[in-house]
């Protein structure tokens, strides 16, 4: 009985930290779009540049 209360507490544990991993993976790649996003515009020397915009939604939307 308590191999079976641990391997369930195991897999419990497993199958919660999944979401985790890959909340973590999606926060890293938004990440990665934003400062992209930020290079751009400095390379294009403006605050406002559409197809900065346009590259970071595309970006997050892959995410």
């Amino acid at each position: 009985m308590k191999y079976v209360l641990a391997s369930a507490m195991i897999l419990g544990i497993v199958t919660a930290s999944v979401p985790d991993v890959e909340l973590a993976k999606q926060d890293t790649c938004v990440a990665q779009c934003r400062a992209a996003h930020n290079q751009c515009r400095m390379a294009a020397k403006s605050i406002s540049a559409p197809n900065c915009d346009a590259q970071l939604q595309a970006c997050i939307e892959r995410c």
